[in-house]
């Protein structure tokens, strides 16, 4: 697949301004503690953002809830709005955040419901074809008001949300610059990229995952008859 489907776009354009703000407001969130016990109350330390209705915005912060041995669990709206769960909890610092150069980011996740859709799917503003997915995602903290490498997704890394129904599955990708593509889907091992690429890794401050489908990769995710996403694991590690 051609690298300019991983451009701005994996936000629709109606959607762009939504983006912008909530990774503004993503750099205060939390990360959560590789595989909690089901007594740890880490769900609150994660945040849930979604599309409100102007598609240029997000939805306040909503704590995802929890799971019996899983650190979170949410619902999935009807309409595809859900676009992150990620966190950036202080008490993650020299663990989930910080400094993870050289680690790799793991995971297991599980649905429940479904089928789940993608925002866009099918039609001329998102013609790609594919599935609802989730990825990860990082991002860092510049002193600018936005820059496209303060963003990162894991790329082509990626899970189909329809494929993991009542079956926890492993998910996992090394923090190496081919690995990952920026906010205008550029690879963090193109030398223009990779001195940004390897600084935002070195600060991380807030980490999760993404859901989207088709060309894109934040547009977006619901489940018209019903459906929820469980996280069950998450560890940052050599």
């Amino acid at each position: 697949m051609a690298q300019s489907m991983y451009r701005t776009l994996r936000i629709p354009t109606s959607r762009i301004g939504l983006l912008s703000g909530l990774l503004a407001i993503a750099v205060n969130l939390v990360i959560p503690a590789p595989a909690p016990a089901a007594s740890d109350n880490s769900a609150p330390k994660w945040k849930v953002w979604t599309y409100n209705p102007s598609n240029r915005a997000f939805k306040g912060s909503v704590p995802a809830k929890d799971a019996p041995n899983a650190i979170a669990t949410f619902p999935f709206p009807v309409a595809p709005d859900t676009a992150l769960l990620i966190t950036d909890h202080g008490s993650y610092k020299g663990t989930l955040l910080g400094d993870l150069t050289g680690k790799t980011i793991s995971a297991t996740v599980s649905t429940a419901g479904g089928p789940f859709t993608y925002y866009g799917a099918n039609t001329p503003s998102n013609p790609c074809p594919g599935t609802a997915t989730v990825r990860f995602y990082f991002q860092t903290k510049s002193p600018a008001s936005f820059s496209e490498t303060d963003y990162w997704w894991s790329n082509p890394v990626s899970l189909p949300l329809n494929g993991l129904t009542n079956n926890p599955t492993p998910m996992s990708v090394s923090l190496n610059p081919a690995n990952w593509s920026d906010y205008f889907g550029h690879f963090g091992a193109d030398p223009t990229y990779l001195a940004a690429f390897n600084a935002a890794v070195k600060d991380v401050t807030s980490i999760g995952f993404s859901f989207g489908g088709g060309c894109f990769f934040e547009n977006g995710v619901g489940a018209p008859t019903g459906g929820s996403f469980t996280l069950r694991s998450f560890s940052v590690a050599p």
